[in-house]
């Protein structure tokens, strides 16, 4: 097995494998979410305002990574590079809104009972932590495309956990143990790396940037899952909410 640092076949038949993990990805949310809507809407405490802007802005965002693979899928390269521009603007807003809306989502609901616990701030952090590592990397490496592509397809599936923690929350509760919450919170990000890595290695087409992306994805998610468990963790994440109630709510 050759792993590539730059393609060598044509560009247009990386072009639909895109769509598919995009698709793949929005089964995720749109279930997931869908289906959690009107928990969502009746939550006691009602849900801080910020997190419907983060929701209005990440579901943006998705349209945006979107419509950036349908316009190269169409042939407007052009209009693909000049609207990316916008899209990895917008993304920094992403980075910035998404911690925002979780700490005070947490920090209200700070002693609710069933709530979810301080210390899943590393859970609901590592998507974001992801995103901001391969969207710049990926931007770096427009001038190849192949590389580029998957970098990005990996930025933007990696906020994958929440939606698919929802699905499957659909049919079973959280685990308790490293690996099922693991997999519980992690495992839309694995299944879709797994997909994608098959299919560039059915074709010859395994990628060194790729299998980095790869790597980083799981490893941070691993690692925040060990923080998860981990006592140190849970008395600093409770302090930071703490903070965070008394001072920006």
């Amino acid at each position: 097995m050759y792993i590539h640092t730059t393609a060598s076949w044509p560009a247009r038949e990386d072009r639909r494998a895109a769509l598919v993990w995009l698709a793949i990805f929005w089964i995720f949310v749109g279930v997931g979410f869908g289906f959690d809507l009107h928990n969502y809407l009746r939550e006691q405490p009602p849900v801080p305002k910020i997190v419907h802007v983060h929701a209005i802005a990440t579901t943006i965002w998705l349209l945006t990574a979107t419509a950036l693979v349908l316009m190269v899928e169409t042939g407007n390269v052009r209009f693909h590079r000049r609207f990316g521009w916008f899209a990895a603007g917008y993304a920094a807003l992403i980075l910035v809104i998404a911690p925002w809306s979780e700490l005070s989502w947490q920090a209200l609901n700070l002693q609710t009972p069933g709530a979810l616990p301080p210390q899943f701030l590393s859970i609901a952090f590592s998507g974001v932590i992801c995103m901001a590592v391969l969207l710049p990397w990926g931007i770096l490496m427009r001038r190849n495309s192949a590389a580029h592509r998957r970098v990005l397809i990996l930025a933007t599936i990696c906020i994958s956990d929440a939606g698919f923690s929802r699905l499957v929350g659909l049919f079973r509760p959280a685990p308790t143990s490293f690996l099922g919450t693991y997999l519980f919170y992690e495992g839309g990000n694995l299944l879709l790396i797994v997909l994608m890595l098959l299919w560039d290695w059915k074709r010859n087409r395994i990628m060194k940037q790729f299998l980095w992306g790869a790597f980083l994805v799981v490893a941070v998610g691993l690692s925040a899952t060990g923080l998860y468990f981990n006592e140190t963790w849970k008395s600093i994440t409770r302090s930071w909410l703490e903070n965070w109630a008394r001072h920006m709510l």
